[in-house]
């Protein structure tokens, strides 16, 4: 059988490294500010001229950008309580900027170190609700489904990765979906999920291959011979 690895320290899967995390966010602060304020939100008769919001605005990216580096320090030092006041702050000063939302990702895989499995699903379904961008919230779906699975809340697991409304996310939704349908032990529905991540035209730019294959390989069979295979028992109350 695939090994799904269903631990406290895998669930929550990598597609970004702490470091591209850091950078990714600085990119974006730098093309959009930490506000996305139009020029009549502004006011260019106002207390503030062009040249001070861009003066303003450039020093409210260094400060996010500090409080942001102190946050993830704690976090990978498995600080909580550090972290947790560094994610307080981060939410409240600068709620609008990918830097809340990266921070609330890291906060929940320290969770989830720390064996607290529900204040790691509460961080990403915040992602997922309120992110900035369509793709930081995919990625904390998936993250968040991966969580479910672990849980063994399988149907809201489907649910969460029902569809990414996204070409470039969708082979990794079918990887997760495969993993879920697994875990029910429905194997053709899993196999076929599967299949269609390998299949997709991203796959390679957001899924292991080699691995999707492996749990693949795993099952064995075509799928339509999947389907007379004889159901897996339900698990025990």
């Amino acid at each position: 059988m695939p090994n799904l690895n269903f631990d406290g320290n895998a669930v929550v899967e990598e597609l970004l490294t702490d470091q591209q995390q850091a950078e990714h966010v600085k990119s974006w602060v730098r093309q959009n500010g930490i506000f996305l304020v139009t020029v009549l939100t502004l006011g260019l008769g106002g207390q503030f001229g062009w040249s001070q919001w861009r003066h303003y605005q450039e020093r409210q990216a260094e400060e996010a950008s500090e409080l942001y580096e102190t946050f993830l320090q704690s976090a990978r030092a498995n600080q909580l309580e550090q972290a947790e006041a560094g994610m307080a702050r981060l939410a409240t000063d600068y709620g609008s900027s990918p830097y809340a939302d990266h921070g609330r990702l890291a906060m929940a895989r320290l969770y989830l170190d720390q064996g607290k499995p529900e204040p790691a699903a509460e961080a990403l379904q915040t992602v997922v609700g309120t992110g900035v961008t369509p793709e930081i919230r995919n990625i904390a779906r998936l993250r968040l489904a991966r969580l479910l699975i672990y849980q063994e809340k399988y149907d809201e697991a489907l649910k969460t990765v029902g569809d990414s409304g996204s070409r470039a996310f969708s082979p990794a939704f079918h990887d997760v979906r495969g993993d879920v349908y697994y875990a029910m032990g429905k194997l053709p529905e899993a196999r076929s999920e599967y299949e269609q991540a390998l299949n997709g035209d991203n796959s390679a730019k957001v899924i292991e291959g080699t691995y999707v294959q492996a749990k693949l390989d795993d099952i064995g069979g075509a799928t339509a011979d999947l389907a007379t295979l004889p159901a897996a028992p339900s698990p025990a109350p």
